[in-house]
């Protein structure tokens, strides 16, 4: 699709980016009864600790270290050991570029300074009790940064107030990123570096098989498995839809601001190949010779690349369909999917812009331009004026972004399954708005995880701090448990949660008053399709639009 074009890839790249970054985690609970529980694994004993109330394991090996031969090939169960090991430090990232924000966006966002190395297949793991008679619903969070940057250790993901206040064991995880979990080796590198180019995701199914291994032992039931992710999070999710070797490793899946209807071509993993190669200076299928190059060195190359041409593609092997397009993958036919978006995605990367806040209509016009057709122009602004009649051309421009990449997707997606009817689908939005930076983020990308993990206080430059956050968080966490444990998202204190049809299109409104709408901003939405409808049959639109995704 012509309109997803370089300009509105750098916006998804940067969107992508700030999904990975929000605060440090607070938050005080009740001490659990042991403070240094022990359980056994499949690979030897652990001994945890408390946080917050909630039994706490860190930086839990689930995969062997990917360095030297094992670069770039399908992980491998770790080592066994002897005696008790201590899990109470978090593993390290997998190998990334440093990021730092820019301005403002400083004050909002934040990464993790964890190591890097490539000994990094670890989880950690929160649960409010420990033992086989538990049974409690399992959540295994996917962190954001595209398949780019991020970790599963960064500290807004501490899960220990989602799992003690829900009754459910929470699970987060590091996996290989850009070209080392997606450098697609190429025929001459030989069979065995085949799932190179989904090294990260085959990392993932890793993790899901170690968790269906081994967490009946701390409280977690095997068979209830949930997997949520936010922004590329969410992609992955939507990968593990796609994918055979992960059927039946999980039964529920949430998607947040990022469901991916298609996975990309063969032809686009190929291309990210030969560039790697030909920055690295190697020979393509070279694989000893990339096998012994720096770490850094790797990360350096990755970095010139930039965030969008890395991620999983479908190889007909580990990827083997298309997530929702034009219908749901046969592997998710009995899977039970919630996902939905932020009302204003786009605003707290346009923080980066210094001309954004001072966009004239002529300026807005321009870009507008250049993610729709030029004779649809004026309808578009016209569109959202009217929705928003006091609104500067900043938040025009940044209302009709969020709704190009974020709502179209996610609607395509929730439309997928429910027309195919075989499990339920639940659509919210968030309209929630927060108070920082003089309230002009409104609801931006990221602003639902400290609300999922029911952390605010720790995410005071991203949310601020109060009474409505405070209710926001336990909205949030209670109805994405409630989902986790029944299938359904129903709880105390929501208004009843119709699953996601084509007829009433019911979506849960996240906001001060938290409502059901039926078909919101429907005139929003015919728009976006009726321009995927001209360029061919919706879905397809897509599909040809990641098939063909240009990058310099």
């Amino acid at each position: 699709m012509k309109f997803i074009n370089h300009h509105t890839s750098k916006i998804l790249g940067a969107l992508l980016l700030s999904a990975t970054a929000v605060a440090s985690i607070a938050g005080v609970g009740k001490s659990a009864v042991d403070a240094a529980p022990i359980v056994r694994t499949t690979e030897g004993m652990l001994q945890g600790q408390v946080s917050k109330g909630a039994y706490e394991f860190l930086g839990v090996h689930y995969g062997a270290s990917t360095a030297g031969k094992a670069r770039f090939l399908p992980p491998q169960k770790p080592e066994k050991w002897k005696g008790v090991r201590k899990a109470n430090a978090k593993g390290d990232r997998c190998p990334q570029p440093e990021v730092k924000m820019p301005g403002e966006m400083a004050s909002v966002l934040s990464f993790s300074e964890l190591p890097i190395s490539e000994d990094c297949l670890v989880l950690d793991l929160w649960t409010p009790a420990i033992g086989k008679k538990q049974r409690n619903p399992v959540m295994v969070w996917l962190h954001g940064g595209g398949f780019f940057v991020g970790s599963g250790g960064d500290a807004y993901y501490h899960g220990a107030n989602l799992a003690r206040g829900n009754d459910v064991v929470v699970v987060s995880l590091n996996h290989r990123l850009n070209a080392f979990g997606f450098f697609d080796l190429g025929d001459k590198a030989g069979s065995q570096y085949a799932g190179s180019g989904n090294a990260g995701m085959l990392d993932i199914v890793r993790a899901l098989e170690w968790v269906k291994d081994n967490i009946a032992e701390f409280g977690g039931d095997p068979d209830n498995v949930t997997i949520f992710g936010q922004s590329g999070g969410a992609g992955k999710v939507s990968t593990l839809l796609a994918m055979p070797e992960a059927k039946g490793l999980f039964h529920k899946a949430i998607l947040q601001s990022g469901a991916n209807p298609v996975s990309r071509g063969e032809e686009v993993s190929k291309g990210v190949g030969e560039k790697l190669y030909a920055i690295l200076g190697v020979k393509p299928g070279d694989v000893k010779t990339l096998q012994k190059l720096p770490m850094d060195t790797l990360v350096k190359a990755a970095a010139k690349m930039g965030l969008l041409p890395f991620g999983p593609y479908m190889d007909r092997k580990h990827v083997t369909e298309n997530p929702f397009a034009p219908t749901p993958s046969s592997y998710q036919s009995d899977v039970p999917i919630l996902l939905g978006y932020t009302k204003d995605e786009a605003t707290n990367v346009f923080l980066s812009d210094p001309t954004w806040e001072t966009m004239t209509d002529e300026q807005l016009r321009a870009r507008v331009s250049m993610v729709v057709p030029k004779d649809k122009v004026e309808q578009a602004i016209s569109l959202y004026r009217k929705r928003r009649p006091d609104d500067k051309p900043m938040h025009l421009w940044s209302s009709i972004v969020t709704d190009q990449m974020f709502a179209t997707n996610t609607i395509l997606a929730a439309e997928s399954k429910a027309r195919a009817g075989k499990a339920p689908v639940y659509m919210y939005k968030i309209d929630w708005e927060t108070p920082v930076l003089g309230g002009k983020l409104r609801s931006p990308h990221a602003v639902e995880l400290p609300f999922v993990f029911d952390t605010v206080y720790s995410a005071e430059g991203l949310v601020g701090v109060g009474e409505s956050q405070e209710n926001m968080a336990k909205a949030m966490s209670q109805s994405f448990a409630a989902f986790a444990r029944n299938g359904h998202p129903n709880t105390l204190g929501l208004p009843e949660w119709p699953a996601y049809n084509l007829k009433e299109r019911a979506v849960l409104i996240y906001d001060n008053e938290i409502r059901i709408e039926k078909d919101p901003d429907s005139d929003v939405r015919k728009f976006w399709q009726e321009i995927l409808a001209e360029k061919s049959a919706g879905t397809a639109a897509i599909t040809d639009a990641f098939n063909n995704k240009k990058f310099d």
